[in-house]
């Protein structure tokens, strides 16, 4: 977005950001007009990002070559000369165009490529041509906002050759670039909607809008500043397991900041319009210990009841076999992602917690780690027939699924340890058993309560582990030093250990485990005594 002679100029981005949040586009809007300061912040992988979108945009331009298309490529040329150098080279009959220059109005825009499609029974003002276009995507799963940008360049395109565009496509990676094509008219009302609400957005004076949190937070360089508002504000997204349908309802009924609803009356004193009341009175109990553990400067927890057979009563009974599993793994290397980093913590011959792990940088190395995990596992289940893998999260029996099914090997070794539920997930149990000071149930938030120390500080890992996904992510040869894997190996061995202590560790709210070792045995519960040979 810029303003240039009084004019807000607009881009394709700038549409899809109204989509994904309305107070981007005011703060965009106010930083074009100079009354706020550019952000200082940006996402450390958005550069990783834009360069394996070139990579990916330059793959598809060399398959074109490949094809024999003759190619116009603007990529070098600046705003104004690109747009004269595309409408020259559609008048020309170009067969595709690379970073076409396209402006209307206010609007302007840098479309990937256009393609030229033969028009022989409707005619463009070109002649027996007009141009579609082509967007290079490296999402697995075209969105919105993409579906958005490519119905702006269709639109402008079919204002220069005066006729629309019947397809718009995307080419996403590892699809042998064959096009994902979608009918330009069967978006077309969406996108004019969306369009007008921008150009309203700039054109009048902007309504007030807050910064509610949403998926594009992850990426956006304004984050910064907004997350500085709410926390000012002590909005009510910092209450762990508050939805935002629930924080809507909360904020009607006068209720928009977290000390707020800690003190909210109980029972809760009004009828929700949506969303049950109980669970209005989880978020109140949730938000009151947060905010008991802020004002006393320390961390607090509460046990539930656990009288149904949930929560701890799921843990099972400790194992010497048991396996604590963490896997450290990238989704944007290759197709399907990699699982580079396979790690187990387990009890030794002579007591003591001990750590394995097994690097995967390619996929042949993967699968070999793969099948090493499954072979360690049933070789522990051979001595210890009532071990469990212990996991914090979804993640790890997902990965194990996934592997699988890749490799196609070692599914009748997976098959019994789903059917035999082996797999305990401890974030389940954490989120089940107890209530704490925290703004969310996350492995490192709960191993605070447990007196762990990491070996390794949090910013440090997260640097090399970044480092490493980088590599594997930009180049097919990854160069690791010593230093970054035996960070990252004491990062993940750390998680291993930490999966340990919130089962075992002493003194701390795992006491409960021992506790409740005999309600345990009395409801004998499926995941702890199931087993399928």
């Amino acid at each position: 977005m810029r303003l240039q002679y009084g004019t807000v100029r607009l881009s394709a981005t700038d549409l899809a950001n109204h989509l994904s949040c309305r107070h981007l586009t005011n703060l965009d809007l106010r930083l074009a007009k100079g009354e706020i300061p550019e952000p200082d912040w940006a996402n450390p992988h958005l550069r990783v990002l834009q360069l394996r979108g070139l990579e990916h945009e330059r793959s598809y331009i060399e398959s074109l070559r490949a094809k024999g298309l003759a190619i116009v490529d603007l990529s070098n040329e600046a705003e104004e000369q690109a747009k004269e150098a595309t409408w020259a080279a559609m008048k020309n009959g170009a067969q595709a165009i690379v970073q076409a220059g396209l402006a209307i109005g206010g609007w302007r825009g840098r479309a990937d490529v256009l393609l030229r499609v033969e028009q022989l029974g409707k005619p463009s003002r070109l002649g027996n041509w007009a141009y579609e276009v082509v967007d290079c995507k490296l999402a697995r799963e075209t969105k919105a906002e993409t579906i958005l940008q490519l119905c702006f360049y269709s639109d402008l395109v079919a204002d220069l050759q005066g006729l629309e565009p019947e397809f718009l496509h995307v080419i996403r990676p590892h699809v042998d670039f064959g096009p994902e094509s979608y009918r330009f008219s069967a978006f077309a009302a969406y996108y004019r909607s969306v369009r007008r609400a921008l150009q309203d957005a700039v054109t009048f004076d902007p309504a007030d809008t807050y910064p509610e949190p949403v998926d594009h937070c992850e990426v956006c360089r304004w984050w910064k500043e907004c997350d500085g508002r709410r926390r000012r504000d002590d909005h009510l997204s910092f209450v762990a397991g508050a939805s935002r349908l629930q924080r809507k309802e909360l904020t009607r009924q006068g209720v928009s900041r977290l000390e707020e609803l800690a003190k909210l009356p109980l029972p809760i004193p009004f009828k929700p319009a949506r969303g049950a009341r109980e669970g209005y009175v989880r978020i109140r109990e949730q938000a009151r210990i947060q905010l008991q553990s802020r004002t006393e400067g320390q961390l607090k927890f509460e046990l539930l009841s656990d009288d149904s057979g949930e929560g701890l009563c799921r843990l099972p009974s400790p194992s010497a076999g048991d396996i604590f599993l963490d896997l450290e793994g990238d989704p944007f290397v290759g197709e399907g992602g990699l699982e580079y980093l396979f790690g187990i913590a387990s009890t030794g011959e002579d007591g003591s917690l001990g750590y394995q792990r097994r690097w995967a940088l390619y996929r042949a190395a993967e699968r070999e780690a793969f099948e090493w995990l499954m072979d360690l596992v049933f070789e522990r289940l051979s001595r210890f027939p009532e071990l469990h893998i212990y996991h914090f999260g979804t993640y790890e029996p997902a990965a194990i699924k996934r592997l699988m099914l890749r490799y196609a090997t070692r599914e009748e070794e997976v098959d019994r340890l789903l059917r035999g539920e082996m797999f305990t997930d401890l974030h389940i149990i954490v989120k089940k058993s107890l209530r704490a000071g925290v703004e969310q149930y996350s492995l490192k938030e709960m191993e605070r309560f447990c007196g762990y120390e990491r070996a390794v500080p949090l910013p440090e890992a997260n640097q090399a582990r970044h480092f490493i996904e980088h590599q594997l992510e930009l180049t097919p040869s990854p160069r690791l030093t010593a230093e970054v894997c035996t960070v990252v190996e004491e990062y993940n061995q750390d998680d291993c250990r930490a999966r340990h202590a919130d089962s075992r560790r002493k003194g701390s709210p795992s006491t409960w485990v021992e506790r409740h070792i005999a309600k345990r045995r009395d409801h004998a519960s499926p995941a702890a005594s199931r087993r399928i040979v």
